[in-house]
């Protein structure tokens, strides 16, 4: 009984080992599918209202163009990044893509964030939700 209870143990911690590599290796710090998620975090470091709203899809900016309408989400974005990530670098976040549901999965300092659908519209990626 205490050798099976042993080997259960031995199984259930081998187990954990290889879920978290296998998680590990699937984050990293840049994927093609990232990019418009990236061009985020670097607009809202830089002000840039055009990286900002470059990083949608065509559906999500739905013909608005007004620059002072994308300042507006912009600024909300920031507000929203500084509560839930603090004084957050872009190179805290890591990623991993969901193909089959065609989802960017963000992390922060390796754990899970938020799933986001993503498209390719010609060459580029972009997310495909606010």
């Amino acid at each position: 009984m205490v050798i099976h209870k042993l080997k259960m143990k031995k199984i259930f911690v081998i187990a954990v080992i290889v879920t978290s590599s296998l998680t590990a290796y699937a984050q990293k710090a840049h994927i093609i599918q990232s990019t418009p998620f990236e061009n985020v975090l670097r607009s809202m470091k830089t002000d840039s209202v055009s990286l900002f709203m470059n990083a949608f899809s065509s559906k999500i900016i739905g013909g608005e163009k007004d620059e002072k309408v994308w300042l507006s989400r912009l600024n909300q974005g920031k507000e929203k990044f500084k509560n839930r990530f603090g004084a957050f670098q872009p190179s805290d976040f890591s990623y991993s893509y969901e193909k089959k549901e065609s989802k960017l999965i963000i992390y922060f300092k390796g754990m899970e964030q938020h799933r986001m659908s993503v498209i390719k519209e010609g060459k580029a990626w972009k997310l495909n939700e606010k």
